[in-house]
């Protein structure tokens, strides 16, 4: 093997090279200026820059996203993206973070818990994109305060070991699939379910689309809305209301992306149409903000939409979202 370990910071690179003796020879490398670009890791930052990112002889092979804040409310899909890349590469991928934690401060202090569609979405990607997309709880203590010490780390761990005892230079697909039938990950579903169980109120709630996400038949979407024929052609269209006041990224654009795979089949192959509602935004406004090539949420925006509604009336439906490769 000839490993190396891009990183976001510093601190997550030396954190995830001591996770495995494999990994001590790790090279360090920080993402490069215009990682995009880079022929070695574009597939998995077509999207957002991830936290750590490991390549063998020059293939990304695992993606991690670690973060000890709680995904709740709208900011759930703030990091989706990071994960979806990585699974359309069919690239192993990592979700390590609080599904509940303490929130210190302001009117909503007290603990805070995972807006669940995470789950569900992170699920259906691994289905529909054929990739290990895993979930690891950060552990927390009986008042919900992050654990900090080296006992965070022991799921972590058992995971790395379970990647480096069934990985083999080029067959990605095959580690994918051992991945996602282990009982390692047999496990972790099982305390998803028991948090699900056991923590949070209503869970049901989340088992339909929130209030800015509405489904319609697209015959009376395109009858609404005057869409010329042809233009839509799947049966059903779910419109995301974005209530941003300017053209700006997180969370929405990660939100977009995880409600393409939670309500309209992934990004690979649409079941349903996704149409993007900009209600504060002018087409005059996106234009303003398209003029710059390099801004990533008009790009993010553009690859997850099969359309846009500016202000109240304004459509433009013009087969903008760019297919997955399959």
């Amino acid at each position: 093997m000839r490993l190396k370990l891009y990183y976001d910071s510093i601190q997550e690179g030396q954190w995830f090279r001591g996770l495995h003796p494999r990994l001590e020879r790790a090279e360090l490398q920080p993402f490069p200026s215009k990682a995009r670009d880079d022929r070695t890791l574009c597939k998995v930052l077509a999207y957002d820059r991830p936290d750590i990112v490991l390549t063998d002889h020059d293939e990304p092979i695992l993606v991690v996203e670690r973060t000890v804040e709680v995904p709740s409310g709208h900011n759930v899909g703030q990091r989706f993206a990071r994960l979806a890349a990585a699974a359309q590469a069919c690239v192993p991928c990592v979700y390590f973070g609080p599904y509940a934690a303490y929130k210190h401060g302001g009117a909503t202090q007290g603990p805070r818990y995972m807006n669940l569609r995470l789950f569900y979405a992170i699920e259906k990607m691994a289905e529909t994109d054929c990739a290990a997309c895993t979930t690891i709880k950060w552990p927390v203590d009986s008042n919900y305060e992050i654990i900090k010490s080296a006992q965070k780390d022991g799921r972590m761990r058992a995971y790395i070991g379970l990647f480096f005892q069934n990985y083999r230079r080029g067959n990605l697909q095959e580690l994918n699939e051992v991945l996602k039938s282990s009982q390692f990950e047999q496990e972790q579903e099982a305390e998803r379910s028991a948090f699900i169980a056991n923590e949070v109120e209503n869970p049901r709630q989340y088992n339909s689309p929130p209030d800015s996400v509405t489904m319609l038949r697209t015959a009376n979407f395109m009858a609404e809305y005057a869409v010329p024929s042809g233009k839509l052609l799947l049966d059903k269209t779910v419109v995301y209301r974005v209530g941003m006041a300017y053209v700006r990224s997180d969370p929405y654009t990660g939100m977009a992306m995880l409600y393409s795979y939670l309500y309209c089949g992934g990004m690979r192959k649409h079941s349903s149409h996704l149409v993007l509602h900009f209600p504060n935004i002018t087409r005059k406004i996106w234009n303003a903000a398209a003029k710059n090539q390099h801004r990533k949420d008009v790009r993010l925006f553009l690859t997850v939409a099969d359309g846009i509604i500016f202000g109240r009336h304004h459509v433009c439906i013009q087969n903008l979202r760019q297919p997955v490769p399959v």
